[in-house]
């Protein structure tokens, strides 16, 4: 069995070490609670002994952020302190402590509360190796609500009912096992929700179980701050189902939707690889270097074109679409650079600018693999605008470029939500009203062919994008 010792005095740490020796405990040690709560994730340990009064973050803060913790919020915690304010002490316990201990130590007394504790430990920990939230306590006075969550948790969960508080402290009080979920209104009137959570903690630790886990069912978001600190999470009720379903699934499973996951990791994860990948893949081509722009200099990105890559995740429709937008000069410029000869938009510079986006996009594809998304990507969809309504839309990342010889372009991600298709290419419109590569040859096959046909000669027809990127 293994502990974790949090205390600021080292010789206080090392009493408590070899008490715990005589009982066969390895400890882990740490001197403020911020270690305490990174020792918490990467060690396991079994149980905890909490000193109150330490610096950073104070033992009621680290008890605190263990309750509303995902990973092991009800783990045994043992508080000891010398002279812990009446406050703190009051503040501990509503959080749930299996003991408390008072400094300095006498050997004699505590041992025998260590060894009750181990039993506890190994009770909790037997829970914990079969442990699914499968047991859930919801206490609303409002029966409508009550009527509407039932269908939508019944089926998922062993769903206890309560209409107020007194009857939801002896449904608790009765039910075996214990829920290991509480959910509680806001507004509960007699005894209010805080209050029936300080009893109902109190019950589960005089019972000897592990206290559940509370969460509040808000009327609205505007909940004090205060309030909200009691509680594991906060739970928005609404009477629509499947607004309600993702609220409770994202805040009491701790679980994201697809959308939700997606979109984190693209807005904040994702900035240095898109720099990196545009740096490179454009760089490369036009056989220049390319600057990201800095935000400080409020630059403005030339409109006009837009090439879009959509990637879809199959399962769940959600989407990412990579975009770079640019001005039709601009894209000229950058085309012909590629192919090293003159070429206009209907010429094949519009396909160029799809080539880059598809190798960007597959770049990205690549860093997603590796976080866990498998998307399936589509083809470039080459589009003029010049009303600028691409720019106009919110993307969750972008980045301005500028190339050593002028041209300013944006490269962008957007997550979707929804069945997407993959995409098409959008070929321009020659003046005949003839889709440029009617033939429905390649994006990087159509620009080569337009390359030719400007230069006048089938050798110089060979000088594909892929000549000058390989």
């Amino acid at each position: 069995m293994k502990a974790l010792v949090v205390d600021p005095d080292r010789s206080a740490r090392a009493t408590v070490k070899r008490l715990l020796s005589h009982v066969n405990v390895d400890v882990l040690e740490a001197d403020n609670g911020l270690i305490a709560l990174n020792a918490l994730e990467q060690s396991d340990p079994d149980f905890v002994v909490l000193e109150i009064d330490m610096p950073i973050l104070s033992g009621p803060d680290c008890l605190s952020a263990i309750r509303q913790s995902p990973v092991r919020p009800d783990i045994p915690v043992i508080c000891i302190t010398a002279s812990g304010t009446r406050e703190n002490v009051h503040r501990m316990v509503a959080l749930g402590v299996a003991d408390f201990l008072l400094k300095p130590i006498n050997p004699v007394e505590v041992l025998p509360r260590i060894k009750n504790l181990l039993i506890r430990v190994a009770q909790w920990r037997q829970r914990q190796s079969v442990r699914s939230i499968n047991s859930l306590l919801i206490v609303d006075n409002d029966p409508n609500f009550i009527a509407f969550v039932r269908p939508l948790l019944d089926s998922t969960f062993e769903l206890i009912e309560a209409g107020s508080s007194t009857i939801a402290a002896i449904s608790y009080r009765d039910a075996t096992p214990k829920p290991t979920v509480v959910c509680l209104a806001e507004g509960l009137p007699l005894m209010n929700e805080d209050l029936l959570l300080d009893v109902i903690r109190r019950m589960a630790i005089d019972s000897g179980s592990n206290p559940p886990q509370f969460y509040l069912l808000a009327r609205s978001a505007e909940v004090p701050a205060e309030k909200v600190s009691r509680y594991a999470g906060v739970v928005r009720k609404s009477f629509v189902p499947q607004a309600f379903v993702d609220e409770f699934r994202r805040v009491v499973l701790r679980e994201q939707s697809p959308y939700e996951r997606l979109r984190h990791v693209v807005r904040e994860g994702l900035h240095s690889e898109l720099v990196t990948a545009t740096q490179q893949t454009i760089g490369v081509m036009i056989g220049s270097e390319i600057a990201e722009v800095d935000p400080a200099e409020h630059a403005d990105c030339p409109l006009g074109v837009v090439a879009e890559v959509n990637q879809v995740d199959a399962e769940s429709g959600v989407s990412l679409a990579t975009v770079i937008m640019s001005g039709r000069n601009e894209v000229e410029r950058m085309g012909s650079q590629i192919v090293r000869r003159p070429i206009t938009f209907s010429e094949g510079a519009g396909e160029v600018l799809g080539e880059l986006a598809n190798t960007i996009a597959g770049r990205m594809r690549a860093c997603l693999v590796s976080r866990g998304f498998d998307l399936k990507m589509g083809l470039p969809d080459i589009r003029e605008d010049e009303g600028g309504a691409a720019a106009a839309t919110e993307m969750d990342l972008d980045s301005m470029f500028r190339c050593s010889s002028g041209e300013v372009f944006k490269v962008a991600l957007r997550v979707k939500q929804g069945g997407l298709g993959l995409g098409v290419v959008n070929r321009p419109v020659g003046a005949d009203g003839a889709a440029a590569g009617a033939d429905a040859a390649a994006p990087v096959e159509a620009v080569a062919a337009a390359a030719g046909a400007a230069a006048g000669g089938e050798a110089q027809a060979q000088q594909s994008v892929d000549d000058v990127l390989f």
